[in-house]
């Protein structure tokens, strides 16, 4: 993949009406924080972008931002996918999104701290070196470099965004 974007779920509320972790919605203010992302994401998305989405409420409440902006623009769809949900690894979601494909685009709504321990292993950090703060959006790119040893692919920090800026 060319881009990899990590989209982490803006603020839930605590406690969902059946006590389930993956119910949970979002507060007013999540609402808000992910209406504001959602119109940078609009703005800078390819528009081949594949977006995936954790099947939790919370992540799906946030997704649903970007979905509203897109209905006369685009017919971007949203597939919900049960490798980025709660209890999902870094490994899985490494192996469900790689691929060599250097056009694509894929924007993932998920959790920390999977989104925070992918980070870290697509930057070659320190596992647990990385947060992802709710509603935040991590842009990252790759590229392909040839050389005599049959070329490296490099992953590099596009952009960090968050709502409160």
């Amino acid at each position: 993949m060319a881009n990899l974007i990590l989209w982490r779920h803006a603020e839930a509320e605590l406690q969902s009406a059946t006590g389930t972790d993956a119910e949970r919605p979002l507060t007013k203010h999540g609402r808000k924080d992910a209406a504001k992302m959602a119109e940078w994401l609009n703005e800078f998305l390819p528009k081949n972008t594949e977006i995936l989405s954790s099947p939790a409420i919370r992540c799906l409440e946030t997704v649903a931002a970007l979905q509203q902006l897109n209905k006369a623009k685009s017919k971007r769809e949203v597939k919900v996918v049960d490798f980025l949900s709660v209890d999902s690894s870094v490994a899985e979601i490494l192996k469900q999104v790689s691929n060599d494909d250097i056009s694509q685009t894929i924007l993932i709504v998920g959790h920390q701290p999977n989104l925070g321990l992918l980070l870290a292993s697509l930057l070659g950090l320190q596992a647990g070196a990385l947060v992802v703060k709710k509603g935040a959006v991590w842009w990252l790119r790759q590229r392909y470099l040839p050389n005599l040893d049959g070329g490296v692919t490099q992953t590099y920090l596009y952009s960090v965004q968050h709502p409160s800026l």
